[in-house]
């Protein structure tokens, strides 16, 4: 009898995640729809790769990069606020519906060399580039070294600097207590995004519990990635490698940061003011590290301003 009461409950457990997993899919499918998200799937030559397309491909075109152990759909509110632009959203290799290889190295270097590949398979030729955290250290090191393809280079609390004050989580590594950007129980999604986020959004039942269940399937993924990560981290900070290539790009940079980042530092900004040639800030007071989430209007309204002070050709003459 106690068998047959526990096959039940895990039959009505499991009924119970299909019947959520459909009616999130329903709302994601209707958050993507309004902001003219289609999903598209690429083979390339060590990846499969997902991502999302939205807008006319004659209107300018906007590649956008999530950060560690996010998704395409960190974009996809404040891509309901842009209009005019052809607007690209992949899920970079080991994150979301993009394939993950654990033979294979994920940090910032080899997923720039990926974009690359990736973006050359789009028949993308001139772009605007934004990166959030390690999207934005990728983002850096791809305009690096295609600089004759990025328009303009946007960096939304990006990885690349320390600032002269540790982050929250810098000093949780540091001390080897548990890292918060990795899921590892139902609770710990709670706890993430209260750590990444000063305004999180209204999500809708049953997001918070289908995104902990696949955040919970990605641990070892993320795990393996965070730590390719922090290895490539390490060995700038004694190498001067994000400074000689941040110091490098000239074309017209913006760095966007929230004033209550406890992931990077706002410190860091200050660095990339110092060693960016063309850069212009802004900081945003009660923002955490995910601008586009917490506050998708405005930073979609910052990002077009700067785009059109920026572009190289004029909006019109596209």
């Amino acid at each position: 009898m106690k068998l047959l009461k526990t096959i039940v409950l895990l039959s009505f457990l499991s009924g119970c995640a299909s019947f959520e997993n459909s009616v999130f899919e329903l709302g994601l499918s209707a958050e993507r729809a309004m902001a003219g998200f289609d999903k598209h799937q690429i083979q390339l030559s060590d990846h499969n790769w997902t991502y999302l397309e939205a807008g006319n491909p004659l209107d300018p075109t906007v590649v956008l990069l999530h950060g560690f152990a996010a998704d395409k759909d960190n974009w996809t509110r404040m891509v309901q606020k842009l209009e005019g632009f052809h607007v690209i959203a992949p899920d970079l290799p080991g994150h979301g519906d993009s394939s993950f290889d654990d033979n294979q190295h994920y940090g910032f270097d080899k997923q720039s060399l990926r974009l690359a590949e990736f973006v050359d398979a789009l028949g993308l030729t001139r772009f605007h580039l934004v990166g959030n955290s390690m999207g934005g250290g990728i983002a850096g090191l791809y305009a690096y070294r295609h600089p004759g393809k990025v328009l303009s280079l946007a960096l939304l609390d990006a990885a690349g600097f320390y600032g002269d004050q540790p982050s929250e989580l810098q000093l949780l590594i540091e001390n080897k207590q548990k890292n918060p950007l990795i899921v590892r129980s139902p609770q710990d999604m709670e706890v993430l995004m209260s750590f990444a986020m000063e305004q999180v959004p209204f999500l809708p039942w049953p997001a918070t519990n289908v995104l902990a269940r696949r955040a919970m399937a990605k641990e070892p993924a993320n795990d393996h990635i965070f730590k390719n990560m922090m290895q490539e981290v390490e060995a700038a900070k004694y190498s001067g490698g994000f400074t000689n290539i941040f110091s490098k790009l000239t074309l017209p940079s913006f760095v966007l940061w929230g004033e209550q980042d406890r992931v990077i530092h706002v410190s860091s900004v200050d660095k990339f003011l110092e060693h960016m040639p063309n850069v212009q800030t802004d900081v945003l007071p009660n923002v955490g590290h995910a601008p586009m989430l917490e506050v998708p209007e405005l930073t979609a309204r910052l990002l077009v301003e700067f785009w059109q002070q920026s572009s190289q050709v004029s909006l019109a003459e596209y």
